[in-house]
């Protein structure tokens, strides 16, 4: 029995495919299309036809997430779908047409996917509060769910101030100047860390009226351009990172306000989160610190979840069925050792086995290396598998990979990624962060290129079974430096998504100043 989940319309869009409640395929359409964020899901429904574990017939059930795309999808009763879920039904059955067939299907409100998604995240835990919060949904903006007796109840609707949502930080980025998209929100989260004195800051914030988040989109507009008009006629650096770090402190206290309060009401004892604004490690590590109860959050937490939070909602709430757990590392396809080869050698680049404890030498010495290994990460985060890495210690390194690589804004940090091992040396009595979805402390790790300004990182974590390469090159590095821990971040030049294969990496950073790439086992190495 196979199950497909799709979102197809929106940002971020893609599709899964279930067997027997086990995941064998996942894609994620930017990364087939080389368009960040792609709306279009055409490009991702052809790599599931082309999937090898794909078989038309055997597939039962499809579910859709909202909202969809009817002109590929051809759903019946879909004016019908569309008026119950914007009525917060949490799924509307119906059929579609994909496949040359006519197929049983449910769609599966936006919030209800994300929500599912985190619930298979904390393991099926009950009882477990679940909160998602994010930009825009299909009929909120933030969602307070229960998980108890194997249902998922929707027990609250916009409950947070504008100041508590994606829609605020999205208002807030486009009033800076950031313009607008999904990735705003976070580039202007960096500037919090410079801040001096956020104050008065906070109370401009408290002043905006409460109404404008849901002003009819022509006049907000107007609004923000009025508001973006002042920002860049005079506010400086500092006083905007002010505004940003007040707004973070807001945020961080709304959240954890209408969490406590939901948790006591319902008298649960775990939390998950879902929605873009869990991609938000200060209000994550917020949480964390202030409630101290077992937190969980999915790395694919935005909307790039979509499509596997859609599929596990049909599975568990509406079959009974508790899908098994996947790995992060199963976004597309994994290329053979002859994909890779042929894809080298074509472009006349010479290779050899790769070497960990002479990449550990190289790195040691202030080299930066490109990793590509097997299929590439779920969600936003590069946690390995399509990274760029580099040694933290090294002055300048930061700025090299950064801005000279990369040319992404001086003002964002980069992340460090360090063995389980190393981790709990340091941080005895926190939980791992696998994901890299917490924020911890930096000081007397030896690592300040690898830091923020406030003396902060967004820490990954790797176990040895989890990423056996990345965990071994990690040893060897430590070993020859002392150093415990990498820069980490996502292979991806500036405006483009993470790369998915070998012809994307050289497409974006063979005429970088990238010294080595390593897809898999095989090792460039250039002068």
């Amino acid at each position: 029995m196979q199950i497909v989940g799709i979102h197809s319309a929106g940002h971020d869009t893609g599709v899964c495919l279930w067997k027997d409640r086990r995941l064998v395929f996942a894609v994620e359409s930017e990364r087939l299309t080389r368009r960040r964020h792609e709306s279009n899901v055409g490009s991702a429904l052809a790599a599931l036809e082309a999937c090898p574990e794909f078989a038309p017939e055997e597939v039962e059930f499809v579910a859709l997430s909202t909202p969809f795309r009817q002109s590929e999808l051809r759903v019946k009763h879909h004016r019908e779908a569309c008026e119950a879920i914007g009525a917060r039904a949490l799924h509307f059955e119906t059929s579609c047409e994909l496949f040359g067939r006519s197929l049983p299907a449910v769609v599966v409100a936006h919030e209800a996917s994300h929500a599912a998604l985190a619930v298979h995240y904390a393991g099926y835990q009950q009882p477990t509060t679940v909160l998602v919060n994010e930009g825009h949904g299909y009929f909120s903006r933030n969602t307070m769910f229960t998980y108890r007796d194997g249902r998922l109840d929707l027990t609250d609707v916009d409950s947070l101030p504008w100041y508590g949502t994606g829609f605020g930080w999205s208002a807030l980025g486009y009033v800076l100047g950031f313009g607008l998209g999904p990735s705003v929100a976070g580039k202007v989260m960096a500037l919090s860390a410079f801040a001096a004195n956020a104050e008065s800051a906070t109370e401009a914030l408290l002043r905006v009226d409460p109404a404008l988040p849901n002003l009819p989109t022509a006049a907000r507009q107007r609004e923000g351009d009025l508001l973006k008009q002042r920002a860049q006629a005079g506010e400086s650096f500092e006083k905007q990172a002010s505004l940003v770090s007040a707004f973070q402190e807001l945020f961080c206290r709304s959240v954890e306000g209408a969490v406590r309060a939901h948790m006591r009401v319902h008298g649960t004892r775990n939390l998950a989160l879902g929605g873009g604004c869990a991609l938000n490690i200060i209000g994550n590590s917020h949480l964390q610190r202030a409630l101290r109860v077992p937190l969980f959050i999915p790395p694919a937490c935005n909307d790039a979840g979509q499509a596997l939070g859609a599929a596990i909602y049909l599975q568990h709430f509406m079959r009974g069925e508790v899908p098994q757990p996947f790995s992060v590392y199963s976004n597309g396809y994994a290329q053979t050792r002859e994909q890779r080869a042929a894809e080298l050698e074509r472009s006349g680049l010479k290779f050899r086995e790769t070497d960990t404890r002479a990449l550990a030498e190289r790195l040691a010495e202030g080299h930066v290396v490109a990793l590509f290994l097997g299929r590439a990460e779920l969600g936003p985060r590069a946690l390995g598998h399509r990274s760029i890495i580099g040694n933290p210690s090294l002055r300048g390194m930061k700025h090299r990979i950064s801005c000279d690589i990369k040319g992404r804004e001086w003002f964002r940090p980069l992340a460090p990624v360090m063995t389980d091992r190393a981790f709990h040396r340091a941080f005895a009595v926190e939980p791992l962060s696998p994901y890299m979805l917490f924020n911890h402390r930096a000081a007397g790790l030896g690592i300040p290129e690898a830091a923020h300004v406030d003396g902060t990182a967004r820490i990954q974590t790797v176990t040895e079974e989890s990423n056996p390469v990345l965990f071994q090159l990690l040893l060897e590095f430590e070993r020859q430096t002392g150093v415990p821990a990498l820069i980490n971040t996502s292979l991806n030049a500036a405006g483009r998504p993470i790369a998915n294969t070998v012809r994307d990496v050289l497409d974006d950073f063979l005429g970088s100043r990238i010294e080595h790439f390593v897809f898999d086992d095989l090792w460039i190495e250039r002068q």
